[in-house]
């Protein structure tokens, strides 16, 4: 008898502990998803928690973790149910081969913890090239009475640079008041050589963990293409250029080609290592894990119309990987103006006056020049009489004339002088030099002749006195 009843009470600690050990089951489930198709290698999120799936012997293994408990593998067979403590509700409907169908739910609303903190991103799983950056949004809930104020912190595996936003600003700290949620954007910064595939990325707001996800979809690129500016407003006949800047991300040294694609007719492109440079590139080197910023300069014709033009700048890496970037450039009427005359270079008299004709021509498209007079400096003591005075305007594509008549001094030394003419006006101004070469008749040969002159008449005049005696 005294053996039965230490079998017994043995049988009841067992029993005890047994249902001390079965996570704790909520009464309220709400479905995640119903009757939904998993394969060996899925992954799928509900309420915060990842369930990774795998199916062998007939049954489904499910690798469950979440950010509140410990993680938990479940064998579960067709026709049966598993809890994950009192978040999840898993239930097998059949099992195919490698594939099953499943019912996931989560404790329904009336069922959450009514303290703590939980934290969950909505689409914890998102596809990029490499070189994006991707951007998560996480919902902090504070169920508790008091406020909270959150440390951040987030990390990966392979080295991707990861921060938080709030109301677009980083930060490090979030507080979150009482019973209220505020939502953060954690950041993902990849790399351009990260290779294709999965990557984790894990998220902590304080104790808590969230993970997310990034699948890497494109092919190792060798570098990172940024333009400082992709669109651009401009008048007609200005000197248009983008800022290109190019990382090499690899380890070794790589030769980019660069191109230029959907440019209209008659226009034309050049790269170039600085905006003063007259040098053109085709091609550029770039060392191991160094960066270059170059010029892409942009040349339409003169005969230009008004409007938008869309292009494409492209880089193509030693992989044969077209990194391409739209430019948008939105041309405006503009005013262009040239100056010009019959002669630079003028030979005068002292004393008299002689004409320069200066022509102004508006050679740009739609606009006009608006208030056009002329600025002229000459040495001192030349008088310079403008006609016109100046001009209202001169339309695109015509011109005008302003004659100057320029009266050097009477006493002036035979030289070379210099008159400077700037052509002013409200769009544009421009300046030209005349040099005026001053030449004076010489009187050399007529004092030579009266010296002589003098010279015979004074001897003639002392023989007549004093030859006689």
């Amino acid at each position: 008898m005294r053996m039965l009843n230490i079998t017994m009470a043995f049988l009841v600690i067992l029993f005890l502990s047994g249902a001390l050990a079965v996570p704790a089951m909520a009464e309220n489930y709400e479905s995640v998803y119903a009757n939904h198709r998993v394969s060996d290698g899925d992954t799928l999120y509900a309420s915060g928690c990842y369930l990774d799936f795998s199916i062998a012997n007939g049954s489904l293994h499910a690798r469950i973790s979440g950010p509140d408990y410990p993680s938990s593998d479940e064998n579960i067979p067709a026709g049966q149910t598993s809890y994950y403590y009192d978040v999840l509700r898993i239930f097998v409907h059949s099992i195919n081969g490698s594939s099953a169908y499943v019912n996931v739910d989560k404790v329904s609303s009336e069922s959450q913890p009514s303290t703590g903190t939980q934290v969950h991103c909505d689409i914890p799983g998102q596809t990029a090239l490499g070189g994006d950056v991707v951007s998560f949004p996480l919902v902090i809930q504070n169920n508790d009475q008091s406020d909270h104020t959150y440390e951040l912190s987030s990390f990966t595996d392979v080295s991707w640079k990861t921060w938080f936003e709030y109301g677009g600003k980083g930060v490090y700290k979030i507080y979150v008041p009482g019973k209220q949620s505020k939502t953060i954007d954690l950041k993902v910064q990849t790399w351009g050589n990260t290779p294709v595939g999965e990557k984790k990325v894990w998220a902590y707001v304080g104790d808590t963990r969230v993970e997310v996800f990034v699948d890497i979809t494109s092919a190792n690129q060798s570098a990172d293409v940024s333009y400082k500016v992709t669109s651009k407003i401009a008048y007609i006949g200005d000197k248009i250029t983008y800022d290109l800047h190019i990382e090499n991300v690899q380890a070794r040294e790589n030769l980019y080609m660069l191109a230029v694609t959907g440019l209209p007719d008659n226009w034309y492109y050049r790269f170039k290592e600085s905006a003063t440079s007259a040098e053109e590139m085709a091609e550029v080197i770039i060392p191991a894990s160094s960066e270059k910023d170059l010029v892409l300069e942009i040349v339409p014709p003169y005969s230009v119309g008004t409007g938008g033009y869309n292009f494409t700048a492209v880089v193509t890496t030693p992989d044969g990987v077209a990194i391409k970037k739209d430019l948008t450039l939105n041309l405006k009427s503009g005013t262009g103006m040239s100056v010009t005359s019959s002669q630079l270079a003028y030979d005068a008299k002292p004393g008299e006056a002689f004409n320069v004709v200066v022509y102004v021509s508006n050679t740009g498209q739609g606009s006009a020049l608006t208030n056009v007079y002329l600025e002229t400096t000459a040495p001192e003591g030349w008088l310079i009489h403008m006609s016109p005075n100046r001009t209202n305007s001169i339309k695109a594509g015509e011109s005008q004339a302003f004659t100057l008549a320029v009266q050097p001094p009477g006493n002036i030394v035979a030289s070379d002088y210099e008159v400077n003419v700037k052509v002013k006006s409200d769009q544009a101004e421009k300046e030209k030099d005349y040099r005026i070469t001053i030449k004076t008749d010489s009187i050399i040969p007529y004092l030579g002749a009266g010296i002589i002159v003098l010279v015979v008449v004074g001897l003639f005049l002392i023989y007549r006195k004093y030859g006689r005696r």
